[in-house]
């Protein structure tokens, strides 16, 4: 997948709940940046969409802040997690000349990795807003460039001491402070993105196919990953676990309604290690709620539990 996020620009980790998209997609990021360490890792950052996400978290949006001056509170335009990213991204490797941006050392630049956990659980035009366009892997760098909603807003450092009137807390100053060169949003060449997504919480197809299409997606497997057991379940669960895991998953694709988006993962297995291999407790505590979920609503939800169950146990 590294190679062929450096081909894509943007890629999607897509499957069955429980495959490791999260923890893959990290690994990922780590293999492009070289940052391995999981408390310092200065060329990547993970946030998580949610139904209340918004294009103010992401790009850039109105924020209260205190006015030092007149001692009440008003509103700034602050960047959003995604444009601060770019910015350092931008701002640690390039330099503004007259022949526009250039990278200040004489190798490749560094690589940066943004990951959007879940992205699909956000609403992906209000979060994106014209990002649309400049996300676009042929579009990176100023040829992408673009003016974003608050554009107006986007003051100089002398500017912004004149409206706002602060003048003590010059830390705070900076981190607010916006720069002339953004006033047009562009995506640095050296940023990726990283998405993952479960199938089974919203469709694939309804995602809008203007931002499908800047996407390449990579479906998981639940089979894929069971080397997420190696070191964290005991060798001797090992067989026994996989076997299980694909006799219940070969009789849940064979359900009416579902399909292989309804897998389950090996991550669902990691608990026979402080569990001391009880497949009883595994599954009572871990796997017979889920398939519940998945059978919710269907005529004959017990008996097609009871298939499971019996598929589960018999392996």
């Amino acid at each position: 997948q590294v190679e062929e996020l450096k081909k894509a620009y943007n890629l999607i980790l897509t499957g069955a709940p429980g495959t490791g998209k999260s923890y893959l997609a990290k690994e990922i990021a780590k293999a492009m940046t070289g940052d391995t360490d999981e408390n310092n890792h200065p060329h990547y950052e993970m946030v998580q969409f949610h139904p209340s996400y918004d294009y103010s978290d992401f790009v850039e949006g109105l924020r209260p802040i205190n006015n030092d001056v007149k001692d009440n509170i008003g509103f700034v335009r602050k960047d959003g997690v995604f444009k601060a990213f770019c910015r350092k991204a931008l701002n640690d490797s390039y330099e503004k000349t007259d022949k526009g941006w250039v990278y200040k050392g004489d190798v490749e630049a560094p690589k940066y990795v943004f990951i959007i956990d879940e992205i699909n659980r956000g609403e992906m035009s209000k979060i994106f807003g014209e990002l649309f366009f400049s996300i676009d892997p042929g579009y990176r760098g100023t040829k992408g460039s673009i003016k974003t909603q608050y554009a107006n807003l986007v003051v100089t450092p002398n500017e912004f001491d004149a409206v706002l009137g602060i003048t003590k807390k010059t830390d705070d100053k900076d981190k607010i402070m916006n720069t002339e060169e953004f006033g047009h949003f562009f995506v640095p060449e050296n940023v990726y993105i990283i998405g993952t997504m479960n199938d089974i919480d919203r469709s694939v197809e309804s995602m809008d196919f203007a931002m499908r299409r800047r996407f390449t997606f990579n479906e998981v497997k639940a089979t894929d990953r069971i080397d997420m057991w190696d070191g964290n379940i005991d060798d001797e669960w090992k067989d026994a676990a996989l076997s299980k895991m694909n006799a219940m998953n070969a009789v849940i694709e064979q359900i009416p309604g579902l399909n292989e988006a309804y897998h389950i993962g090996p991550s669902y297995f990691l608990k026979i290690q402080d569990m001391n291999g009880n497949w009883d407790e595994l599954w009572n505590s871990n796997l017979k709620g889920l398939v519940a979920e998945y059978l919710r609503g269907m005529p004959d939800a017990k008996e097609r539990l009871q298939e499971v169950q019996n598929a589960y146990y018999k392996a």
